[in-house]
């Protein structure tokens, strides 16, 4: 990578990409770290993370340092940074200016830590971009015409949705719910019901392969191994998608009426024009099996997915690099409240 290089980061819950300006993708692993249990020293990110975990259990702690958007852990965050872009092959000499995408709703003080700790791997200036913003262009909306377009992006752990036109956002809002608790809700339903203790990873495929919001009276039962709560000793259920709809139907409820209500708050001129486009549906949570239907029938709108639902924040803001000029009003500094 050439020195000034620019880079786009999505700090995710769950996942940090990282793409240069022309849309290259530079990194993409788990947003998690392997601490050593006695020292605190850093082991490893992302997949070396979960693999020195799983070698060493007992004695290496696995931290996700982001959780629901924030930084629970800044001077981890600091240092998953620093390896992010070292990692991502770029030297902490070159200092690359950053835009990084952020939640709606993200105060003064996250976006605050944020640029400190992105300063400090090296960036000489750090700008911000929010995701419905980023994922918009990411898809390639025209978000800069004055007719209206809506995003709903179910990220991990979070969920933005907003109107934009005119180069910004009209209404918005975050939720703090995301497919990382979908995952969290399967586990304590898989515990309650049948006394089974499943990791996150079981929890995940189980979500993935029969979690759906509507009916899905055609998904095989799906074998789970765990173990059992009160003896320890490895053991099996068997699940169907019946059983798991409950849980992930109380998570889905407030997405649903999250874009109702802004819908409802956008102007009358802008409300209408949804009418003639769609609501665009990314994220990775939106992979759950009937979500856009359903968001369908909440807004009697046209659902649309993209087609790299988990990409289209990064690659957006990747695009916003490439026209800063233009995106002054929908890329900030923390100088900027």
């Amino acid at each position: 990578m050439t020195v000034g290089s620019d880079l786009a980061i999505d700090f995710g819950s769950a996942t940090t990409r990282v793409a240069d300006s022309r849309g290259t993708m530079l990194f993409e692993q788990p947003t998690v770290a392997a601490v050593d249990g006695d020292t605190g020293r850093l082991l490893g990110i992302g997949e070396k993370a979960l693999a020195v975990g799983l070698a060493t259990a007992g004695r290496v702690r696995l931290v996700r340092p982001v959780r629901h958007g924030q930084l629970v852990d800044i001077a981890l965050a600091e240092e998953v940074l620093g390896e992010v872009v070292r990692s991502s092959g770029v030297s902490r000499l070159s200092h690359p200016r950053v835009l990084a995408c952020v939640h709606v709703g993200a105060t003064h003080v996250q976006r605050r830590a944020l640029d400190r700790a992105l300063r400090r791997v090296g960036a000489r200036e750090v700008r911000f971009v929010e995701q419905p913003v980023a994922c918009a262009v990411g898809m390639g909306l025209a978000i800069e015409e004055p007719a209206g377009v809506m995003v709903v992006d179910v990220g991990a752990g979070m969920t933005d949705v907003a109107v934009l036109a005119l180069g910004g956002m009209v209404t918005a809002t975050s939720l703090a719910v995301g497919g990382d608790d979908a995952d969290d809700a399967v586990r304590l339903s898989i515990a309650r019901r049948f006394g089974l203790v499943v990791d996150s990873a079981t929890a995940t495929e189980v979500r993935r392969r029969i979690g759906s919001v509507v009916a899905a009276l055609d998904r095989p039962r799906l074998e789970v191994r765990g173990r059992d709560a009160a003896t320890g000793e490895p053991t099996v259920a068997v699940l169907s998608a019946a059983e798991v709809a409950p849980v992930l139907e109380d998570l889905v409820r407030p997405i649903l009426a999250a874009a109702v209500q802004c819908i409802a708050t956008a102007p009358p001129d802008l409300a209408n024009d949804l009418l003639r486009s769609c609501v665009h549906l990314c994220g990775e949570g939106s992979l759950l099996d009937g979500l856009d239907a359903r968001l369908a029938d909440a807004t009697g709108l046209v659902v649309r997915a993209a087609a790299e639902p988990g990409h289209s924040a990064v690659l957006g803001a990747a695009r916003c690099l490439m026209h800063l000029d233009s995106m002054r009003s929908s890329v900030t500094s923390t100088s900027r409240r």
